[in-house]
């Protein structure tokens, strides 16, 4: 069971890496619902997660303040695959 907690919650956070790549600034958490098809209260424990994990930070009562310390993996792989 934690394995596909572990996976949803890394798909929240390579929807968060595409969002801010594309947009330049985080999104909102329903934005992220509706993107990761999970409740808004979901939504926050995973945030909750990656943010103990390390791998983000966000500064709670302001939106759009989630900041990305971390690069996921997938992104890692397809920048090797430019040069």
């Amino acid at each position: 069971m934690g394995t596909k907690r572990h996976q949803t919650t890394n798909a929240v956070y390579q929807f968060l890496w595409n969002y801010q790549q594309e947009h330049g600034y985080a999104p909102t958490q329903q934005e992220i619902a509706e993107e990761c098809f999970l409740a808004q209260s979901s939504v926050s424990r995973h945030l909750d997660k990656l943010a103990k994990w390390g791998w983000l930070i966000r500064e709670e009562g302001r939106a759009r303040s989630i900041q990305l310390l971390k690069t996921p993996p997938s992104a890692e792989k397809s920048d090797k695959n430019i040069g």
